[in-house]
């Protein structure tokens, strides 16, 4: 006797080994999970075999489920930002937030506050508050912020401050590292320099370069006048500056401000995805097919709209904006030579692109 499969009937028997995404529904249509995964017919089944998922969380969604819809994509990048789609339209209830995949740090400073501070959050809040970033992951950004902080003598602690000239300055203080405002000894004006100095050296390169310019020139000054203990609190300003340039990189975050249009395999033969992309905002997919001879006309509208999109995009990411451009950016760092095509707005026209992709067999991504 054939032995019976655990798979329900209700899941289809023709899913594809290609990547796509999968949405389990309850008897109603709610949508319960949103997944991905590059070979769906794998990933689907598998829920259903050894017994069922471990986690006790999507044990329960699987027997709440009653049929499972399916959307074929011609890449993984394609896929990840269905899936971050559905899953911010739909919410369902066991999926978890993109936490660990494409959460975005900011740097803040509520200007708000009388004496403001640097700290790291996970969201914009604050109506009078500057915000630096997106960035993946909160260690660079919190190392950065500390080197800061240490280098332009701000406060660390945390909460608002009263100033007391009655009261005591705190260990920070006596090692020279903050200005001491809550005590008096920086008033208002004079600590807002210090975070505004702070701040420019956090957005502009060429601020750092000029700090670390003054600093040698006051360490110089106090060799000059063999005040040792004075000259070696301004080297060791110079060496935190310095390391605050290594982490350059991070801080202009070179893929998420660029613009950008990926050309990739669309999910059925001799078809292709314009994946635009505005200053780091992923803007709508268009999909193309390589046979239609309006494709040259599709990508050069898609091009302009790009140029709209730069002219309207605020310094700041808007949060709807935020995950699928850090799961675009991560792609770019990661992707390999056969998955599709990226090509620089910032430096080749429409003309450009379109001639690129006709020097290749039938224009197509697959072949670069």
């Amino acid at each position: 006797m054939a032995r019976s499969s655990p798979v329900p009937e209700w899941v289809p028997a023709d899913l594809p080994a290609r990547p796509g995404v999968y949405q389990f529904e309850d008897e109603l249509g709610t949508p319960l999970y949103v997944g991905k995964s590059v070979n769906l017919k794998r990933r689907v089944r598998g829920y259903f075999y050894g017994g069922g998922p471990s986690d006790e969380r999507m044990a329960m969604m699987v027997r709440l489920a009653r049929r499972v819809r399916i959307q074929r994509t011609g890449t993984d990048l394609e896929a990840l930002l269905e899936e971050a789609e559905r899953i911010e339209r739909h919410r369902p209830a066991f999926n978890r937030a993109l936490k660990n995949r494409s959460r975005g740090w900011y740097i803040e400073v509520d200007w708000g506050q009388p004496f403001p501070r640097l700290r790291i959050t996970g969201a914009r809040r604050r109506p009078r508050a500057q915000y630096l970033g997106p960035f993946r992951g909160r260690r660079g950004p919190a190392e950065v912020v500390r080197l800061v902080e240490k280098t332009f003598r701000l406060r660390s602690c945390a909460g608002s401050i009263r100033p007391d000239d009655a009261a005591s300055p705190c260990l920070q203080h006596g090692i020279d590292l903050c200005s001491a405002p809550c005590v008096s000894l920086a008033g208002v004006d004079e600590y807002r320099r210090q975070v505004r100095a702070a701040v420019r050296c956090l957005s502009d390169a060429l601020a750092v370069e000029a700090a670390i310019s003054r600093c040698v020139a006051r360490r110089d000054e106090a060799l000059g006048a063999d005040l040792i203990e004075v000259a070696t609190s301004w080297e060791r300003r110079i060496s935190w500056l310095r390391e605050l340039e290594g982490y350059r990189s991070m801080l202009e975050r070179p893929q998420v401000e660029r613009s950008t249009l990926i050309v990739l395999p669309g999910a059925e033969p001799g078809s292709g995805l314009l994946l635009p992309v505005a200053r780091g905002r992923v803007m709508e997919r268009t999909r193309i097919h390589w046979n239609d001879e309006e494709w040259p006309e599709t990508l050069s509208r898609v091009c302009y709209e790009v140029r709209i999109e730069e002219l309207r995009a605020e310094s700041v990411f808007a949060p709807a904006q935020l995950t699928p451009s850090l799961i675009v950016s991560s792609w770019l760092e990661r992707r390999g030579s056969n998955e599709g095509r990226v090509f620089d707005l910032d430096r080749l026209d429409a003309p450009s692109i379109v001639k690129a992709l006709q020097a290749t067999p039938r224009g197509s991504a697959e072949a670069a």
